[in-house]
């Protein structure tokens, strides 16, 4: 006897209940059942009704009798949601990063698009009932008044019975009610009403010839759909010029049948882009074009750095690269670390590539991000541009990925799945055999390590194209203008040459990593700080709505005219934001126009896009913001970027805080000079023996790089070791603090001797949200021993743990260590 089985893994179970489980498929089902399909599956001795997805398909035969399985319900979609890679992508990334199943599909697939339940009762009016239990009488007398039929959930609150599902399940056993199920999710294709020809072209033709179709409206209607084949109700009335009742008449007598068209929600339907044409490439970009072609030719998982100085015309490379990978007959991946940097890369490859370009990002709307990713999994467009997640897009014949930017740490997700979109990038090239493009002009520690290492190959740009030079970085020592009564944010130099570029009608830029008006608000008297009642964090203060406000948990408060602690009057700002500084550089450059740029003036759709188009359009005099306009960004008449409080970067605590540092100054240097006109740069710092600082105003990666990494050595950081940090958090400070302190044990016990466990220790942030925060630190050379000793302790203590409100994650290697 022959039967087909599936293994399939559920949504939204809990970790003890993640794993794979095998159904029967029914034989009506059998042909339509797929790897990676979506389907519907009885769960458990109540039968629940959940959404699973098919991980294997396994035809069995018995020689006996069979083993009993329970049966898939249906199948969701006619297609399958997850591709093959997807799949084999699942089992390396539940270990790797030690989640569920369902974390990680939440990743791959467009939020909104999940399954949910939807229970309706309603009477059955032939089959009704006298009963002498009050709470019966009491369903059916609400069922009554709600017209028949009522959802569940809603009905359960109307009647506030006890024993509401006993009486439901007696009810529908008696045959007086009836409860169905459908499904619904928020997200589907978008589709409208519309009409073609529903009878043979030839017979219409003939009909309208003989004069059989006398009245002109039904004469016009016909004559378009004889010409297009499927045409939307509002068109045709528009063009047609008739109205509903035409189209009634027509659909009645079998000349017309509606149907459903779907449409697409394009978010770049209102975007012009022109068309470009190929570079002629600089010498650089033809050498390292030629190598990377011949990688690409070789169709085998390669990995290759790509560091070239900022204006160096990687995105040029990147361009013709795709181009090449297309008369492959393959598809590509770019990456691209910040939504800011999202609209200016999306212009080039549209004005390039036309309709062969798909964009994801989290900016996108929930229906724009279902319709993106349908294009990609139905194989009509050939290159997806677009941030971290873009990396999981249903790519079939994937020839190529390229990591913009790189050394971002935005790359790395900071809620579960902890995952690195640089490291899922390079297993799914191993997957496909193809090639992954790390591009940067100051590449991540780790990244240039593997070069040297020989993991990865390096190929280095040197040059700006053209005339283009690197722009003259000059350093301010900010303790010096204190000593000449300066107490402004800004240097006299820099005042300078602000004024300077507004005469010249040139642009500037003001990089300050950090938003909002001021940092703090103190008293001066007592000393008292406002913070987050609900995090151990300082509110900022920010002027535009005279708001306190938490950037952790969103929690504000108006800002106090007298201190709470000892009411006083003398209660200030303290500290300096992007917000303030925009305020200050207005009244400094009194004729200069400003535009700010944070995480603050951001928050609508199409917000990054909108204030980079007007700064560069409007040809506005100084943009003011963090480290998203630090990045990326090309224009050709800035020729002026000033860096305030370069060090204070620093004090973070964090072992990547010089490399951060290096970075990012580097970067919004690399903004200036990138036209025909030379940049200048005036960095300010109260720290001018800094080697992070020193280098990048000398643009030397290769200096920081020595003295970084023997430090890291040193100090046995990454690359030299990994370090997993274990948090717990919880409502109650005691239970968090015992639940981390019980793990430690557990871990000496399965780790090697020189396995370093550090803590249990508060977290640098001691309290988010209302939730307290322990933690443990765990350094360990050997990533793979460390995933198996994690996972393994891990699932002790989700087994044992008694205080359901103590919550553990893991994270390996994190980005952010605070």
């Amino acid at each position: 006897m022959k039967v087909t089985t599936v293994s399939v893994v559920l949504s939204n179970t809990t970790r003890a209940f993640d794993k794979k489980y095998t159904y029967s498929v029914p034989e009506k089902l059998s042909e339509q059942v797929f790897r990676g399909c979506r389907v519907l599956v009885p769960f458990g001795n109540g039968e629940l009704i959940k959404e699973g997805f098919v991980m294997e398909t396994n035809p069995l035969v018995f020689e006996e009798k069979p083993i009993t399985y329970k049966e898939i319900k249906e199948i969701l979609e006619p297609y399958p949601l997850l591709t093959n890679d997807s799949i084999q992508l699942l089992d390396w990334m539940k270990r790797r990063y030690i989640c569920t199943y369902f974390d990680i599909i939440k990743c791959m697939l467009p939020p909104g698009i999940s399954v949910k339940t939807v229970k309706n009762i309603r009477i059955d009016t032939l089959n009704q009932k006298e009963f002498k239990k009050t709470g019966l009488n009491k369903v059916l007398s609400i069922l009554t008044y709600c017209g028949g039929e009522c959802e569940y959930g809603e009905l359960r609150s109307l009647c506030n019975i006890k024993g509401f599902k006993a009486a439901i399940d007696e009810l529908c056993q008696s045959g007086t009610v009836i409860l169905e199920e459908s499904y619904e999710q928020k997200v589907n294709a978008k589709t409208v009403k519309a009409v073609s020809l529903a009878r043979p072209a030839s017979e219409i033709v003939e009909e309208l010839e003989n004069n059989r179709i006398k009245r002109i409206q039904h004469v016009k209607v016909l004559e378009i759909l004889l010409e297009n084949e499927i045409v939307s109700v509002s068109d045709i009335q528009r063009f047609a010029g008739v109205t509903a009742s035409v189209l009634n008449t027509l659909s009645k007598h079998g000349y017309i049948s509606y149907k459903s068209l779907e449409i697409k929600r394009n978010p770049l339907k209102d975007k012009q882009y022109a068309k470009t044409e190929p570079l002629p490439p600089t010498e650089d970009q033809a050498n390292t074009l030629m190598f990377l072609k011949k990688q690409l030719d070789s169709r085998t998982f390669q990995e290759t750095l790509l560091h070239g100085i900022t204006g160096s015309g990687k995105t040029e490379v990147y361009l013709q690269l795709i181009s090449h990978c297309f008369e492959l007959g393959k598809k590509a991946i770019l990456l691209v670390p910040e939504i800011s940097l999202t609209p200016q890369m999306v212009e080039r490859f549209v004005s390039r590539f036309g309709n062969r370009v798909a964009v994801i990002h989290s900016k996108l709307s929930l229906g724009e991000r279902f319709d993106q990713w349908k294009l990609i999994r139905d194989g009509k467009v050939d290159v997806v541009v677009g941030a971290r997640s873009a990396v999981f897009a249903p790519v079939e014949n994937l020839g190529l990925i390229v990591i913009d930017e790189e050394h971002e740490s935005s790359y790395k997700s900071e809620s579960l799945p902890r995952y690195n979109a640089k490291e899922v990038a390079q297993k799914r090239c191993e997957i496909n055999d193809c090639l992954l493009v790390y591009g940067s002009a100051t590449p991540s520690i780790e990244t240039y390590y593997n070069t040297e290492t020989g993991k990865i190959q390096l190929l280095e740009m040197k040059n700006r194209p053209k005339t283009a030079i690197l722009p003259k970085v000059e350093l301010v020592d900010m303790r010096l203008e204190l000593e000449n009564g300066n107490k402004t944010p800004f240097s006299s130099r820099l005042v300078e040459e602000l004024q300077k570029n507004r005469e010249n009608n040139q642009q500037s830029i003001l990089f300050l990593n950090r938003r909002g008006f001021s940092t703090f608000v103190i008293c001066r008297d007592c000393g008292y700080t406002m913070k987050c009642p609900d995090c151990s964090i300082a509110l900022t203060y920010h002027s535009k709505t005279k708001r306190l406000i938490c950037h952790y948990c969103g929690f504000t408060v108006q800002n106090p005219s007298t201190c709470p602690s000892c009411k006083s009057e003398n209660i200030r700002y303290f500290g300096i934001g992007t917000q303030k500084i925009e305020e200050e550089v207005s009244k400094l450059i009194t004729e200069a126009s400003v535009i700010r740029m944070d995480m603050d003036t951001v928050g609508y759709k199409n917000a990054h896009e909108e204030i980079l188009n007007r700064f560069k359009n409007e040809n506005i005099n100084i943009m003011v913001g963090t480290q998203m306009i630090a990045k990326g960004h090309d224009f050709p008449n800035v020729t002026l970027v000033g860096v305030l409080a370069a060090d204070g970067m620093l004090n973070t605590g964090d072992y990547r805080a010089s490399e951060r540092t290096f970075q990012l100054l580097t970067q919004v240097s690399g903004r200036a000079g990138r036209g025909d006109i030379g940049g200048r740069v005036i960095i300010q710092t109260y720290n001018t023996d800094e080697y992070s600082i020193i280098a990048a105003c000398n643009h030397d990666f290769c200096r920081f790089y020595r003295q970084e990494i023997m430090i890291r050595k040193r100090l046995d950081y990454p690359p030299f070791t990994n370090i997993a940090v274990i948090t717990f958090t919880g409502i109650r400070d005691r239970g968090v603090f015992e639940a981390s302190k019980s793990i430690k044990p557990l871990l000496s016990k399965v780790c090697p001797k020189d396995t370093l466990i550090l803590g249990p220790s508060r977290s640098p942030i001691p309290k988010i949200a209302s939730k307290y925060r322990w933690r443990l630190v765990i350094k360990e050379k050997d990533v793979e021993l460390l995933i198996d000793r994690l996972t393994e302790t891990a699932d002790k203590f989700w087994r044992n743990n008694k205080d359901k409100d103590v919550s553990m994650s893991i994270d390996i290697n994190p980005y952010n260590m605070l």
